[in-house]
């Protein structure tokens, strides 16, 4: 990824930016793996030349429309083809010709450079190269198909976390080319460095440092990184105390008229709301300097009493208090609020524009900093290795500190490449970046030094296999995950969650309580696995049983996909499936019927002899659902995977009232496993399977 030399780097587009930035990646990866396959011959482009992005942007729409839930631009434009929509999408040359013209503009700028920033993120990622054909790194994580190294098999991580795990290792930052070279800073490892070192760090400055730090960062910066020879505070203090050009119509001002101060001072939204604030205290403040008497303290005071006073904290005190005022409802006197503050730059300075909008520039640039690190610790938490929930940390810290050497790692976080080096690294078509490259290679580990690894993490967990080490780390995982669920989500939370999910207004409340970083359905898939794991009164392994991808704080963040079902426990007398939906009832008959059967039908063969039940969760259920299900029990059918005829396939939905009923009565699961199996015993089996053949010879040969 290339910035320029006054920008910060980030990893999702800020058009079309999502919290939900696993789910985002996935699905835009769905959708060009979609449309290779439909339209194998068009290449990433724009009309007339490709419908690729066209088709892009409606895809994404569809897949994603609690996300995308506005979208005026584009229904005027289909609006406006009316009933020439497929005359476009034929690309008729008549019509093109005589009508381009006249949607050219809102095509490009409302749809198809959207389709462009979006999958942008997907190729910051190395999930696809500049065409925006999937990658080698964009199947590992689309399918979820990584094949692990030998150390990457002892750390208990899924597949989807292993696969952004290697993506940020190799992810650099490029400067633009200076005497055919690029600098390069590595964001990931100099993460990993500030939580491998040992000193405790707060997010606000670990964000500051690993999304401040740029290719362009002095040599003085980039040599005091590499030799442990500054402070974390001093690094974020350098790293705020960037170079501030005056501009030409401030230098010697010693005032501001308004209409010239809100060209300069302006806030992302509601420019003129945000620049009277920043005025107002602009006055407040010139006066208090100019005349420190108790109503000019008032006023400058008044400015961070009112409701926008985040603004200012924002604009010019790099998200924290402007000054040392005091608390709210208890504010300093004027005698200490000057003590308290005597060496500060707005109040010390003679030049008082200058220092004002000097303020207002870094602070501006630490703002964006923090602004861009939401998606970057997002994640960093998605490759299951970097805890945010407190301070942060590192999930196995002992462990990477075996894996890797910080010193070794500091020389890593800085470098330069030729252009040549650099077109190889992420730009050609097979380049590096888009390869599926182990975490031993990225780091030029030989067979010697995993196996010198792996011997220290052996001896360091007490054990005499890689194995039992893996073993070992997966089973204090999983007590830390339910440690986690104990904790945060007891059977009452899931009680008073439980009913959220019928009401899609609720979605935000949804959210906020669990992890804003996943779509409700994932959400859900989560509450319900847990829900049931109270139902069984803990008796199963939960952390196993869910197909999800969980963060390093065991939130929910994707669904792992690989073709299994959402939830399968496994019993010692039977094998439980859960499949959890919160599609409404026509989307069912469409969205869930063939998935659910496949699961149902393929885990049954792979469980025989022991039996198997599936339990379809939703919020409301169809009529004809629940008595396709029930007459599916009578019928042989054939497994998918093995092609392996099994009777008798047991599919029981409950709707998500009948769950929470389940909880709130404390019924317990073998209950509601012999209920379902007497009930489905009754159902008489279809034995005549050549009846289809016996029809059809009948009219052929009479």
């Amino acid at each position: 990824m290339i910035v320029g030399e006054k920008q910060i780097f980030n990893l999702m587009d800020t058009n079309g930016r999502r919290k939900d930035v696993l789910n985002a990646l996935k699905v835009y990866l769905e959708i060009l793996e979609e449309l290779k396959e439909f339209y194998p011959t068009e290449s990433w482009g724009t009309y007339p030349n490709s419908l690729s992005q066209f088709l892009f942007y409606e895809k994404a729409l569809e897949k994603s429309k609690d996300v995308f839930k506005k979208h005026s631009n584009y229904d005027k434009f289909i609006n406006e083809l009316g009933d020439n929509y497929q005359t476009f999408i034929e690309r008729d040359n008549d019509w093109v010709e005589n009508n381009i013209s006249k949607f050219a503009r809102v095509l490009d700028e409302a749809i198809e450079k959207r389709a462009r920033h979006y999958t942008s993120n997907l190729v910051k990622m190395g999930f696809t190269n500049a065409n925006r054909s999937i990658t080698e790194a964009g199947y590992d994580y689309l399918k979820g198909s990584v094949v692990r190294d030998d150390l990457e098999e002892i750390l208990p991580l899924d597949s989807v976390n292993i696969a952004l795990f290697r993506q940020l290792a190799k992810l650099k930052i490029f400067t633009t080319p200076k005497d055919g070279k690029r600098q390069y800073y590595s964001p990931f490892i100099m993460a990993l460095v500030l939580l491998l070192s040992g000193e405790t760090i707060d997010v606000h400055t670990f964000e500051s440092i690993v999304q401040g730090l740029t290719p362009y960062s002095s040599e003085e910066i980039k040599e005091a990184v590499r030799s442990n020879s500054i402070k974390i505070d001093e690094l974020e203090e350098a790293i705020r105390d960037i170079d501030v050009v005056i501009p030409d119509e401030l230098g010697g001002e010693n005032d501001i008229e308004y209409d010239k101060f809100q060209n300069i001072f302006k806030g992302s939204k509601n420019n003129a709301l945000i620049s009277k604030i920043y005025y107002n205290f602009f006055c407040a403040l010139k006066n208090f300097r100019d005349n420190k008497t108790d109503k000019a303290y008032a006023d400058l005071i008044k400015c961070f009493d009112e409701e926008n006073s985040t603004s200012l904290n924002k604009a010019f005190g790099y998200g924290k208090s402007v000054f040392a005022i005091g608390n709210k409802g208890s504010r300093y006197s004027i005698e200490k609020f000057i003590e308290k503050n005597s060496n500060h730059p707005l109040l010390a300075t003679n030049d008082y524009v200058s220092e004002f909008y000097a303020a207002y520039y870094k602070s501006k640039w630490v703002d964006g900093i923090r602004e861009y690190s939401d998606t970057t610790t997002r994640l960093l938490s998605a490759t299951g290795l970097f805890k945010f929930k407190n301070l942060p940390e590192l999930s196995y810290k002992e462990i990477l500190s075996l894996i890797f050497d910080v010193e070794h790692l500091r020389e890593c976080i800085f470098g330069e490449m030729t252009e040549e080096e650099y077109a190889q690294y992420e730009v050609n078509a097979n380049c590096y970046y888009g390869k599926s490259v182990s975490i031993s290679n990225i780091f030029n580990y030989s067979y010697t030094d995993v196996s010198g690894i792996t011997e220290k993490i052996k001896r360091q967990l007490g054990v005499s296999t890689a194995e039992d080490a893996k073993r070992l780390l997966q089973e204090q995982k999983n007590i830390e995950f339910i440690k986690h669920i104990n904790n945060k989500y007891p059977k009452e939370k899931i009680i008073e969650l439980l009913p959220l999910f019928s009401d899609r207004r609720k979605d935000a409340q949804i959210k906020k309580e669990v992890n804003d970083s996943a779509t409700v359905p994932t959400i859900y898939e989560y509450i319900i696995g847990i829900a049931w794991y109270y139902i069984s009164n803990e008796e199963f392994d939960l952390y196993h049983s869910l197909n999800l991808t969980l963060n390093a704080d065991f939130e929910p963040i994707i669904h792992a996909g690989g073709g299994d079902g959402d939830i399968v426990i496994s019993y010692e007398e039977v094998v439980i499936m859960l499949e959890v939906t919160l599609m409404n009832k026509q989307a069912q008959k469409r969205g869930e019927w063939e998935p659910v059967l496949r699961h149902s039908l393929n885990l049954k063969a792979a469980s025989e002899p022991k039996d198997t039940i599936t339990f379809f969760v939703a919020d409301e259920l169809d009529y004809n659902t629940i008595n396709i299900w029930r007459a599916i029990a009578a019928v042989s059918l054939e497994s998918t995977n093995s092609h392996t005829i099994v009777d008798g396939v047991v599919i029981m939905p409950f709707t998500n009232k009948e769950i929470l009923k389940f909880l709130e009565k404390n019924i317990y699961y073998k209950d509601i496993v012999k209920a379902t199996k007497n009930s489905f015993s009754k159902v008489p089996q279809i034995t005549d399977v050549k009846w289809h053949e016996e029809i059809v010879y009948s009219l052929i040969n009479e």
